[in-house]
């Protein structure tokens, strides 16, 4: 039985596209070519939150197709301020640390919990200087990214200079993103409803 409450027929299951057509397509081809900004491409003045928002939307619009759910809204930000995911803003004003981790937290949220990201935050504290650890999931998200979306792509070796247990996670969870954008992907390609 399907959600619908009807039998599961063998057209319902019948292969209509074959991934191989999905990797060739534009918005696969357009995926492989996704680039996320480093630290230093972020802006270095104040932002507003819908300012934020916009850069966010911008630089992750990319993926529009394979993101499950609303990206970010005033009121996730809010959210986000209040759980310590992020620093409150000075005067109304977001810096681009406020800006990496909201890259970051719409990128992880498709495949963790707030909690989860809120632990891996609080490991990088300890860790990473924040533009370092941001550099590196910008890294390794494209490669993931890129792996995921090509139909001849070669798993890029870890780009940390030392595999460690924080790069490991966030690689680990940069595949489980790249994996669950390509089934997204996969699914809005070949018209399924829902899969948005």
């Amino acid at each position: 039985m399907n959600e619908h409450g009807r039998a599961i027929t063998q057209e319902d299951i019948k292969p209509t596209v074959l991934p191989d057509a999905y990797l060739t397509s534009s918005i696969a081809s357009a995926l492989v070519d996704f680039k996320m900004p480093r630290f230093e491409d972020l802006p270095t003045v104040g932002l507003y939150r819908d300012q934020v928002i916009g850069i966010v939307e911008q630089t992750l619009g990319p993926l529009g197709t394979c993101i499950d759910g609303e990206l970010l809204t005033p009121s996730m930000v809010n959210n986000y301020v209040k759980a310590g995911l992020i620093a409150a803003p000075v005067k109304k004003l977001y810096n681009r640390e406020h800006v990496a981790r909201l890259l970051v937290i719409c990128i992880f949220k498709q495949v963790l919990s707030i909690q989860a990201i809120a632990t891996l935050f609080k490991i990088q504290r300890v860790t990473y200087m924040v533009d370092v650890a941001f550099d590196y999931v910008a890294v390794e998200l494209e490669n993931a990214v890129r792996s995921a979306f090509s139909i001849d792509a070669t798993p890029q070796p870890d780009s940390a200079s030392h595999v460690t247990r924080e790069s490991l996670l966030v690689r680990n969870a940069v595949t489980a993103f790249a994996a669950k954008a390509y089934l997204l992907g996969y699914l809005h390609y070949i018209g399924y409803e829902g899969s948005e």
